[in-house]
């Protein structure tokens, strides 16, 4: 198991969001109303850092296409609401389950956090 310091609490407030990595892996780092959370921060569609991005709530939106996974499960909220994926599922029959997991994953890889003496933490346990 590998832990990292991302960064003092008082440099990451409730609706900030920055980057760590840990392990070789990034990890999206952000603190929902009070709570530090941290997905990968990579966005499944093309790869975008999801740390660029904004919260919309509990959730991470991806600035390149707009897909939402939430920060506390990784669950994908929404996935490209502004591009294709949008018009084809509105349009076509639902697609089977198997070849939807692989277009739209159903969730992103998450991390443990926690703060040690007013310092983020991130694990990959």
């Amino acid at each position: 198991m590998a832990e990292v310091e991302v960064c003092p609490l008082d440099e990451l407030p409730p609706g900030a969001v920055t980057a760590a990595e840990i392990d070789g892996a990034r990890a999206c780092v952000a603190n929902v109303h009070g709570e530090v959370f941290a997905v990968a921060d990579s966005c499944p569609h093309l790869f975008a850092n999801l740390s660029a991005g904004e919260l919309n709530g509990a959730n991470i939106v991806c600035p390149w296409h707009g897909s939402e996974f939430d920060m506390r499960t990784g669950a994908t909220k929404r996935w490209l609401p502004d591009g294709i994926w949008h018009i084809l599922s509105r349009t076509m029959p639902p697609l089977p389950s198997f070849l939807e997991e692989k277009l739209k994953p159903s969730r992103i890889r998450t991390f443990r956090t926690c703060v040690v003496d007013g310092v983020v933490r991130v694990s990959d346990e």
